[in-house]
């Protein structure tokens, strides 16, 4: 009898480049909701079809933001980003980060959460082919597309499936995951969560998940629970990150290179 193995796939970090898409909405909503007068991109007016001109002209407030990525969670930690580029602030570690993310107020912070969420929603139903080119693919996406036509796959991601699974079409990414495959954050945004929901759903052992991400922190929290994982190097992991990955002994470190292989081999 053949094990039940099933491959669960990160979306943003693992599939796609989502960094310009996360920095257009994020600002979108945090010049609505937390500083209208935000000096940010000198507070600009960003529409989908001129934001990567638009910030062409401020390489350092983007480049920190990619830096700060790694510290994400869920959305409203955007929010904390944009307010640590704002003010000028240097953040070296994750407490660091969450410490200045208590400072923004509750309020604020909530009503900023589901305008992101509207915004991209929005967008993406407005001017579709516009936003999609600030969520371009990973140079993998080729060994990951050949991967899910190969084995039963899904999609473990703080992200909203609404948000995702236009993308997965064959025109743009052209991924065999249907939309109920996408655990999201009507799930959780706790992948230890999400990873008991697969397992809980779709009659898989813990050891047969096999998990890739690009978050170091998922992984090892997600792998006390068993489940096989993998890190994503290619993501928003920081070099620290891969140090330690590649260092430990039960998570499996993968490149665009081996990527294929290694799972392919695994599953």
């Amino acid at each position: 009898m053949t094990t039940q193995k099933i491959l669960a796939l990160d979306f943003d970090g693992c599939i796609v480049d989502s960094v310009m898409e996360a920095l257009f909405i994020s600002y979108s909503s945090y010049r609505e909701h937390i500083n209208r007068q935000t000096q940010i991109f000198d507070n600009k007016e960003p529409t989908a079809d001129n934001f990567l001109h638009l910030i062409s002209n401020y390489p350092l407030q983007v480049n920190k933001f990619r830096y700060l990525r790694h510290y994400i969670k869920d959305a409203y930690d955007y929010a904390a980003i944009l307010y640590i580029i704002e003010n000028n602030l240097e953040v070296n570690s994750r407490e660091e980060f969450f410490k200045i993310k208590q400072l923004l107020p509750g309020k604020s912070m909530d009503n900023y959460y589901r305008y992101f969420y509207e915004v991209r929603v929005k967008v993406s139903k407005e001017n579709f082919d516009s936003w999609i080119q600030l969520t371009p693919g990973f140079s993998c996406i080729d060994k990951i597309r050949k991967l899910t036509g190969k084995y039963r796959t899904l999609i473990a991601t703080t992200n909203s499936k609404e948000s995702i699974v236009g993308l997965l079409a064959t025109p743009y990414l052209n991924l065999h995951i249907k939309k109920e495959d996408i655990i999201d954050l009507h799930i959780s945004t706790d992948k230890i969560i999400q990873m008991r929901y697969i397992s809980e759903n779709y009659n898989v052992k813990f050891k047969d998940i096999h998990f890739v991400d690009d978050n170091l922190d998922h992984l090892l929290r997600t792998q006390k629970l068993s489940v096989s994982v993998y890190l994503a190097s290619w993501g928003y992991c920081t070099e620290e990150q891969k140090i330690i990955a590649e260092k430990a002994k039960n998570i499996t470190f993968l490149t665009e290179k081996n990527l294929y292989s290694v799972l392919n081999s695994s599953l």
